[in-house]
């Protein structure tokens, strides 16, 4: 097995067990937090971090992803970027602290105040970890990282679980962030073994930017896209509309990191050593995206099949307002397991400024219609959100297949069963729940509704996708003995 293979499939391993214990530690903390807390403490802790989220971009993107895609890099690079980070940081934070102020009257919540000061805080203590965790991710070695999520959740999930017990309201989700930060980045620089030697250069900052600057751009629009339904549904709607959406988002960000995120860790960094071999970009996005599909469009939509039953089971009561917002934003699960992967594709072979203008385009697409949306109901806006991410599929593939010379038909001809045998599971499930004895505990008939649903499904890509099942099969078996 060459070394490239090796470190992929061992980065890919250790992707997962971050991911998969990450999830795992986090939902049960979500659980308990959901019981104890309702919509509107969600919605304020959501908006708190709204600024901060996007501020962030160029402190945790830009230079790190340069110092992952560069083919060479000098100890010199590394010392001016964390220089640099600290710096950026720091000002970031200070800005948000004194202009909380502004964003709660914006918002015309006055405890936003308080709340977005000390989010403010999470900028700077992210920064001293990015170029450490940028090294390690282009070595391919993740194994720091899976001791760094495990014991940064635990440690902030069991602080956010003391807070809510005691009372403290929308304060336990903001001291678990604080918290989580201050644990992951201690690890981060206690594990790695690359030390800063505080030297800077202003030549070699500029060398990085070529990539890093166009990144940052695109990471701004990024993550002001991804709070743009939290700005919308805020400013029309309110705070509880707002918690409803974190808390309908929550299963398909779990999901999404707990089936995908082991395989779009690794794209990046996996896509940059291959930059000049198009054959090898060709299997590795056909392998990735065919494992992705596999893996998403059962759990995606098993999940909003048994989401009536499942949300009030688990969460309480309290959430099942948002079942049918569940159901809607689990497309954009199925969604992920495509774009995701194209972006990072699109990343890795240097074209960050390729990823700004789609980015850019979004914004637009989701501000006409999550707006439009919110005007008939909640619901709307967030077939709005889903719409507007659902349109941009074929470009983002038209656009690697012309970056890459790869065949992108090739892997998503599959969809269309996968789609098939997750929509008959569905259908199978739902008149489950539909039809199960009124008596029947909850726990039971959820329970028996999955069973259904796996059972339905596995016959189902038995039937429809038995060859593609087979040649998995034989490409993991591969991977084991090359």
């Amino acid at each position: 097995m060459s070394l490239v293979r090796r470190q992929i499939i061992s980065g890919a391993f250790w992707a997962a067990v971050e991911t998969w214990g990450r999830q795992l530690a986090m939902f049960c903390v979500f659980v308990v937090l959901a019981r104890h807390l309702g919509p509107e403490p969600f919605g304020l802790a959501a908006l708190a971090m709204v600024v901060p989220n996007i501020l962030a971009a160029p402190v945790t993107r830009g230079l790190p992803d340069a110092i992952i895609q560069r083919p060479e890099i000098e100890p010199i690079h590394l010392d001016s970027a964390f220089c640099l980070n600290i710096a950026v940081g720091a000002v970031i934070s200070a800005s948000i602290w004194l202009s909380a102020g502004i964003i709660a009257t914006l918002f015309e919540q006055p405890l936003l105040a308080e709340l977005v000061r000390w989010t403010s805080l999470i900028v700077v203590i992210q920064s001293f970890n990015v170029v450490p965790a940028a090294i390690l991710k282009r070595q391919l070695d993740f194994r720091l990282f899976a001791l760094r999520t495990l014991t940064g959740s635990i440690v902030g999930g069991a602080t956010g679980v003391a807070f809510a017990i005691a009372g403290f309201g929308v304060w336990s989700l903001v001291w678990m962030q604080l918290a989580k930060a201050t644990v992951e980045t201690t690890v981060i620089l206690l594990g790695s073994t690359w030390r800063p030697s505080f030297r800077f250069s202003y030549a070699r900052i500029r060398e990085l930017f070529g990539f890093a600057g166009p990144v940052i751009v695109q990471a701004f629009w990024n993550f002001g896209n991804d709070e743009i339904p939290k700005v919308v549904l805020g400013a029309f709607l309110g705070p509880a509309a707002v918690g409803l959406y974190a808390f309908a988002r929550r299963p398909v960000d779990l999901l999404v990191e707990f089936l995908l995120w082991p395989l779009m860790a690794v794209t990046m960094p996996a896509v940059s050593r291959m930059q000049a071999e198009p054959e090898k970009i060709n299997n590795f996005f056909n392998a990735t995206v065919r494992v992705a599909g596999m893996m998403g469009f059962p759990a995606f939509f098993g999940f909003a099949a048994i989401a009536p039953v499942a949300v009030p089971l688990i969460f309480g009561q309290q959430w099942t307002a948002a079942v049918t917002a569940v159901q809607i934003l689990m497309v954009l699960g199925v969604q992920r397991t495509i774009d995701s992967l194209c972006s990072y594709t699109i990343l890795a072979l240097g074209r960050s400024g390729l990823l700004l203008k789609l980015n850019m385009a979004y914004t637009v697409i989701a501000l006409a219609l999550i707006a439009g949306g919110v005007q008939i109901n909640f619901e709307m806006g967030l077939i709005g959100l889903v719409v507007s991410n659902v349109v941009l599929l074929p470009v983002f593939l038209f656009q690697v297949r012309k970056l890459a010379r790869i065949d992108v038909i090739r892997p998503v001809v599959i969809f269309p069963r996968l789609a098939l045998a997750a929509t008959l599971m569905f259908a199978i499930v739902s008149i489950w729940l539909r039809n199960a004895p009124a008596g029947a505990p909850p726990a039971i008939t959820t329970a028996v509704g999955i069973a259904i649903g796996g059972i339905v499904y596995v016959a189902a890509s038995f039937v429809l996708m038995r060859r593609d099942l087979l040649n998995a099969r034989d490409f993991i078996l591969r991977l084991r003995t090359q």
